[in-house]
């Protein structure tokens, strides 16, 4: 009797255990499929040649780095978010060696559009945030957009196989100039060039129609592409609006040659920073301009001051003492030490210029009443001059996600 009691209760304590790791089981995943290979193709959309090398690419990595990295490609994560989806089946999967967790998970919800790379703790410092980001943008979601999903796919796994053996990721191509770009380009340069020509004296309008006709038909061949109609419309408006601007521009030789001084040194930032290494325009272009556009201002300051002095020295002092009063007023009323008195001085410099050109207009003004002949003789002069679980799985959500 106490043997048939014994044998009751060990066959139920089985049945429980049983039950217990059944249900355990059946928990382990989302899906309800066991990691029994690393590449589960539960869509049918990977062929058999790219899913026998993908096993074989991951085998080989395990083998040499003891990580795990699987691929699952589902339908669809059945209205959960790829992140609680891809995290749960890694947990459950028990991804990576135990105490190590250095296992990958990439997952793809095809009928959903988007697509995780799950990273365990352990590689979290190597197969970071940015490169799993980098890895979906660059080179999975690309391929997934234009139906290829067996290569975007296996670049995918590449890419976190380089990482994950201690390479780099290979760069990315950087997108080539567009040649619709480069034709306008050209066509606003030759545009300055034949509007400087003509603004000389150099070139006939006859000719310089002819030469127009010519670059755009030219630009619309070369570089219009399917837009040629488009081309043979816009280009002559590039074509006048470059002619129109640099042939006013030679009017006033300072400004003409300042102008193409600017845009020479731009277009040489550009090419150093396309070419040769990254340049901060903030520093190399902003800072220049801006200490010009200064330099300039307090050179006209300077013209503005040497005619007031030449005009009345009286009125000269009595316009600078007002300038020298609001310089007081301003570094007083700032109340910042030393440095108040240095901010203060670009105030009064440009209440100086204000004072003295206002001045200046109407000194001007009376003198031209005075002596009305010398002043158009010299106006008209100046107009013309100017597999099975690794017992790992600890994942913090780490890793990146995407959409196509």
């Amino acid at each position: 009797m106490m043997r048939c009691v014994r044998q009751s209760v060990l066959s139920l304590l089985v049945l429980v255990i049983a039950s217990l790791f059944t249900t355990a089981q059946a928990d382990t995943s989302p899906i309800g499929v066991a990691l029994d290979q690393r590449v589960i193709d539960l869509t049918n959309t990977l062929d058999a040649i790219t899913t026998t090398r993908l096993k074989k690419q991951l085998a080989d990595l395990e083998q040499r780095k003891g990580s795990q990295v699987a691929v699952l490609l589902v339908p669809s994560t059945g209205g959960a978010s790829i992140e609680d989806f891809s995290n749960q089946l890694f947990r459950a999967w028990k991804l990576g060696r135990k105490g190590v967790d250095d296992g990958i998970l990439l997952v793809v919800a095809k009928d959903d559009r988007t697509v995780r790379i799950e990273v365990g703790y352990g590689l979290e410092g190597t197969v970071t945030d940015l490169l799993t980001h980098q890895i979906i943008e660059a080179h999975i979601k690309p391929a997934f957009a234009q139906g290829d999903f067996a290569g975007g796919v296996s670049q995918g796994v590449n890419d976190l196989v380089v990482l994950v053996d201690g390479g780099d990721l290979p760069k990315i191509a950087e997108p080539g100039i567009n040649p619709q770009f480069i034709g306008i380009f050209l066509a606003f340069i030759i545009g300055a060039i034949g509007g400087v020509l003509l603004a000389a004296g150099k070139l006939h309008w006859r000719r310089a129609v002819i030469a127009a006709v010519a670059v755009t038909v030219l630009l619309a061949i070369f570089y219009g592409g399917r837009e040629w109609p488009m081309f043979l419309i816009v280009m002559p408006l590039i074509l006048l609006i470059g002619g129109a601007t640099f042939g006013a521009l030679w009017l006033a030789r300072v400004v003409f040659y300042g102008v193409t001084g600017l845009l020479a040194y731009t277009l040489g930032l550009v090419a150093v920073d396309r070419w040769y290494a990254d340049v901060n325009f903030i520093h190399w272009l902003g800072f220049p301009v801006g200490a010009l556009v200064v330099l300039g201002l307090y050179l006209l300051l300077f013209l503005v001051l040497k005619d007031a002095w030449k005009q009345s020295r009286v009125g000269f002092f009595a316009r600078l003492s007002a300038a020298v009063a609001v310089y007081v007023a301003a570094g007083a009323l700032m109340e910042l030490g030393r440095n108040g008195w240095l901010y203060a001085f670009p105030i009064a410099s440009f209440a100086a210029l204000f004072i003295f050109g206002k001045t200046r207009g109407g000194v001007g003004s009376s003198s031209d009443d005075s002596s009305s002949s010398s002043s158009s003789s010299s106006s008209s002069s100046s107009s013309s001059s100017s597999s099975s679980s690794g017992g790992g799985g600890s994942s913090g959500g780490g890793g990146a996600s995407g959409s196509w």
